[in-house]
């Protein structure tokens, strides 16, 4: 309810944004940040349930509506590996996919410097490559076995939020550094993974978290 809730707020002002800049001429910029993705731990239904550290990019469409004013359109991917720890554990092997909208303000530029914020909302694909069930150390048998539990493709929806700054490159105006942080939260998926006789489950209820921080280039136009 609350995810669903901060979506509608986030809306509401990318409405507001635009109704406030219809008559600004605008300008455009996209950008490719990379960068490293950590996961919030979480425990619910007796499973705990976290991430390896992964990498990701994100590639970002802007449209400023006015100097302070900006929408901006995503397209991101990471890479990792979703962990349930119950009485054994489970490693799925993860592609999650990015699609998501967020209002931008920028609350002013300092000489080649410009701070900014962002919310926004979207969708988050957990796409399973392959699970794999971590054994106790046992003599003659391997650690690692991979398993067929019929995790499937799961779609969630997601907030996300954040901040960083450009700094416009000497010689280059056209061109930007961008430094940021993004923040998303988003319920927990568990790949529909239950058993005929319901021993295994990656069910826990919770809400996830991933921080996100990144470098790239903006290019302008």
């Amino acid at each position: 309810m609350v995810l669903r809730t901060g979506i509608v707020a986030v809306v509401v002002l990318l409405c507001a944004g635009v109704a406030s800049a219809q008559n600004d001429d605008g300008h455009f910029d996209a950008s490719v940040n990379i960068g490293e993705v950590f996961t919030r731990q979480s425990t619910g239904n007796l499973i705990t349930q976290s991430a390896t550290e992964g990498s990701f990019g994100v590639a970002t469409f802007r449209w400023k509506l006015a100097p302070k004013h900006s929408l901006l359109v995503n397209y991101g991917r990471d890479k990792n590996s979703q962990i349930f720890q119950s009485a054994f554990d489970f490693h799925v092997v993860t592609h999650i996919s990015e699609f998501s909208a967020a209002y931008m303000f920028s609350p002013f530029q300092k000489g080649r410097f410009e701070p900014f914020l962002l919310a926004g909302g979207g969708i988050l694909r957990f796409s399973p490559q392959s699970t794999w069930a971590v054994l106790p150390p046992i003599m003659n048998v391997p650690d690692n076995i991979q398993v067929n539990l019929g995790a499937a493709n799961q779609t969630m929806p997601a907030f996300l939020y954040g901040g960083g700054v450009d700094y416009t490159l000497p010689r280059f105006s056209r061109f930007a550094l961008r430094l940021q942080y993004r923040g998303l939260f988003y319920s927990n998926p568990d790949f529909k993974v239950t058993t005929a006789t319901s021993t295994v489950t990656f069910f826990t209820g919770t809400k996830g978290h991933m921080a996100e921080p990144s470098l790239g280039l903006a290019f302008r136009f």
